[in-house]
């Protein structure tokens, strides 16, 4: 009895942790993330940011060299950038709204994926390369420890249950035998 029940307990806890992360495009909790990215004729510094889905993301720019652009593919954020200059001009596209100064581009990381940044104010001859990444991951560990705890939970339940159950079996056994 104890065997089976140690069993059931831990198949349920494995199960609880190991199902959440098949549907991490569903739902996650992230944390902030903060990046300086440098421009320069014709490539950004970092050239690669990594976050998890449901991160927010907070992205401060800065120019070296001449006026470059930062379009985020995906995001609906394009954001342009002069040296020397503290604030960036951002914008969102697809709203058709004017640039507005800010000191940092902040969003959410709301989906995984691969999503590519590119200068959007002609800078050079090169223009065309001056490319970056963000790749964006799904949210597994808050997903399997969320679902894990979930897990425990239910096999204590479980466990009050059945020895529940057992205490009464036995006192009912203990009466018939006296009684």
């Amino acid at each position: 009895m104890k065997l089976k029940l140690t069993v059931s307990c831990i198949l349920i806890v494995l199960i609880c942790a190991i199902i959440p992360p098949s549907f991490a495009g569903l739902s996650s909790s992230g944390e902030k993330k903060e990046f300086y990215i440098t421009a320069r004729q014709y490539a950004y510094e970092p050239g690669k940011i990594s976050v998890n889905k449901g991160d927010e993301v907070h992205i401060k720019l800065a120019s070296l060299d001449v006026i470059h652009g930062f379009f985020l593919e995906g995001y609906d954020i394009d954001a342009q950038i002069e040296p020397g200059v503290q604030k960036i001009k951002m914008r969102h596209p697809s709203q058709g709204r004017e640039f507005t100064e800010v000191d940092e581009i902040v969003f959410t990381a709301d989906r995984p994926g691969k999503f590519r940044f590119r200068c959007s104010h002609t800078c050079g001859t090169m223009h065309p390369f001056m490319q970056g990444e963000m790749l964006v991951n799904p949210n597994y560990p808050f997903l399997a420890g969320s679902g894990g705890t979930v897990g425990v939970f239910i096999s204590a339940l479980l466990t009050m249950f059945v020895l529940a159950k057992k205490d009464t079996s036995a006192a009912a056994e203990k009466e018939l035998q006296h009684g």
